[in-house]
């Protein structure tokens, strides 16, 4: 279930991608096409093993970060939170197509991509967004600003050919499983 909290930690955490699977969408067409699945990863890992180790003697782990705490304390292994790793959140299908193999098609795909199978064909990768200007409240009223659209805004989406994978040793995720999740 998503909640208004979901949508704030999307936009505040750089650490979190969506990624959306969509139809073939015919080079005409200037509007979004309908999103069959989204999938949301949560990069993870990079922990040195001094905070591993350090946590693992008091019995404690630090929130964020969760298969790699998970791992190394069921494991004892204080190496597993150097690996870098990629949690998938949620996999969200429209409704009209649930029960189709678009959830599984979609982890499918996320997974080839982090592989290297979808290399980035981009000589130049899109540059992450600069940082918004903010107007001082004291040189401009809220009645006499003009709003204006902004310019130079990235891409809503990018195909996985322009977008560079980061580097993960391993894919994977933490839910409970219900009985319709393991059909």
């Amino acid at each position: 279930q998503n909640s208004p909290n979901d949508l704030q930690m999307l936009s505040d955490a750089p650490a979190h991608h969506l990624f959306c699977l969509l139809p073939p969408v015919p080079p005409t067409q200037n509007s979004l096409p309908e999103v069959l699945a989204v999938v949301q990863v949560c990069m993870e890992g990079e922990i040195s093993r001094q905070s591993i180790m350090n946590s693992l003697s008091r019995g404690k782990k630090a929130s964020g970060d969760l298969i790699p705490w998970t791992i190394s304390e069921q494991f004892q292994d204080p190496d597993f939170g150097g690996l870098s790793g990629g949690r998938v959140v949620r996999i969200a299908v429209h409704p009209d197509y649930q029960g189709m193999g678009y959830g599984s098609r979609a982890l499918t795909l996320l997974q080839m991509y982090y592989e290297g199978q979808f290399p980035c064909l981009e000589e130049e990768t899109v540059q992450k967004p600069k940082e918004i200007t903010t107007v001082s409240s004291e040189t401009v009223g809220l009645l006499e600003e003009v709003v204006t659209p902004r310019k130079d805004l990235p891409p809503l989406l990018l195909k996985l050919s322009e977008r560079q994978a980061e580097h993960l040793d391993y894919l994977g995720v933490s839910y409970g499983l219900t009985p319709r999740l393991l059909k």
